[in-house]
């Protein structure tokens, strides 16, 4: 029986999802850009450099929505 060959690419594409933290609401509403997405942003960014076969195809923002608030996003 033939074994089958996977080729793996060598360099993989990530996204990036960084969301709210309900300890970033303000009243009223978020801030600008809040902490949490500011942090996440940075930390996403060191980890892949450090990787390096991944490279960042995009980045995705829910600022403002909390996962603690179930607002669907669309």
């Amino acid at each position: 029986m033939e074994q089958m060959q996977i080729n793996m690419p060598d360099i993989y594409d990530a996204a990036l999802y960084l969301r709210l933290s309900k300890d970033d609401m303000e009243e009223g509403g978020a801030k600008s850009e809040s902490n949490s997405i500011a942090n996440q942003r940075e930390l996403l960014r060191s980890f892949v450099k450090s990787q390096p076969d991944i490279q960042i195809f995009d980045i995705y923002v829910d600022d403002g929505y909390s996962g603690g608030n179930f607002v669907e996003v669309r």
